[in-house]
């Protein structure tokens, strides 16, 4: 099965020890909002100020199923996150985290709503793991920690690709739903493991609406969706084999930045056609190292690069913003000083917040100054 956080583990291949932020920490070009967070990976701010971090959890605990699974996952909210004291506080714990040689997952995308609910979504699908209830789907819940489950994303898409498998065969059948942004009518969910951009309506049904093509060497790997000043929706892909080449494989083609932003519009998505299905995506940024979040305050797309280079104390990650009036014009808002960075929101006071080492059980969220 596919997960974004592949990246975690070729990245320490390159690297005995990565140091935890010693070498960044200080660095002015963030502020350490809060610290202590388990593999903090999406990001949102609710209309109130307050901010919530989805955890993917240590992929560990107690637990009467398989090894390496645990109910170690949980939603977190991080009050004034826009002032000098913030504080941590837990919404919902005991949700599914489960570990493999390539990383750790659980929760995974967060978007929240101007009625205060939170969408969060739940990676990887039951039928494809075998894992318990809420893996793989699409959970609301209220700012005191009531939750249901809208919808089994997971499940859903991963027989989707089992009916189009020649679109990866490589990699289908597989599903792992990784991005969510909640919208008025619903939520868009971004599957890293199906490459597509889902519809979930608020009765909780589900419908693909975009597939995102395969790169040269590997598939798209869809991680994150922000909404443009246009309605149009801006996902963000991993893109990992074809980025890091040569890192990973000596036989691969030396690293270059290939990861890509696509434009969707769903005002002109038919669901019930699969050439539409395929072809409703269109690149819209280019030239970008693997990304793992992406945000927008109307003006600015911001993505995280989780790896957009090697240093001497081992891989380094960035924040970019990219124009909306102008998607070449790419400015790197950290100097790569992040580690391993996840998700990314916009805050009340305009500026840029991210997880950071987002694969870590001592993870953070930063500001970016």
């Amino acid at each position: 099965m596919k997960r974004p956080i592949t990246a975690a583990v070729a990245a320490a291949c390159l690297v005995a020890t990565v140091a935890a932020s010693s070498a960044v920490a200080d660095s002015p070009a963030y502020t350490v909002v809060a610290g202590g967070l388990h593999s903090p990976r999406g990001l949102s701010f609710s209309p109130d100020g307050t901010l919530y971090v989805a955890e993917a959890g240590l992929g560990s605990g107690t637990t009467t199923t398989q090894p390496g699974f645990g109910l170690t996952g949980r939603v977190s909210a991080i009050d004034g996150a826009t002032g000098s004291a913030a504080s941590v506080r837990t919404v919902l714990d005991s949700l599914p985290s489960a570990a493999a040689s390539d990383g750790t997952v659980g929760p995974a995308g967060i978007s929240t709503q101007g009625n205060g609910n939170i969408d969060v979504i739940m990676s990887l699908s039951q039928q494809e793991t075998g894992l318990p209830s809420p893996i793989g789907h699409l959970l609301k819940l209220t700012p005191s920690g009531q939750s249901r489950s809208l919808a089994d994303v997971g499940d859903f898409d991963y027989a989707w690709s089992t009916d189009n498998q020649s679109l990866a065969p490589h990699d289908f059948p597989d599903s792992n739903p990784y991005g969510v942004l909640a919208v008025p009518g619903g939520e868009y969910v971004a599957d890293a493991g199906t490459n597509t951009l889902d519809w979930v309506s608020a009765s909780g049904r589900i419908s693909v609406l975009a597939f995102f093509p395969n790169n040269t060497l590997a598939d798209a790997t869809p991680t994150c969706i922000a909404q443009g000043p246009d309605g149009a929706l801006y996902v963000g892909t991993l893109a990992f084999v074809d980025s890091l080449g040569s890192i990973l494989n000596p036989h691969l083609p030396p690293p270059h930045p290939a990861a890509i932003v696509y434009r969707v519009d769903p005002a002109n998505a038919d669901p019930s056609s699969l050439t539409s299905v395929l072809t409703l995506a269109t690149p819209w940024a280019t030239s970008l190292w693997p990304i793992t979040g992406c945000a927008s305050d109307g003006t600015n797309l911001y993505v995280s690069e989780f790896i957009s280079g090697v240093g001497q104390t081992g891989p380094y990650g960035d924040v970019v913003s990219i124009p909306f009036s102008n998607p070449s014009a790419q400015t790197s808002l950290t100097g790569g000083t992040l580690a391993f960075p996840g998700g990314v929101a916009v805050g009340p006071d305009g500026k840029v917040y991210v997880s950071n080492q987002s694969t870590s059980s001592n993870g953070q969220v930063v500001r970016i100054n």
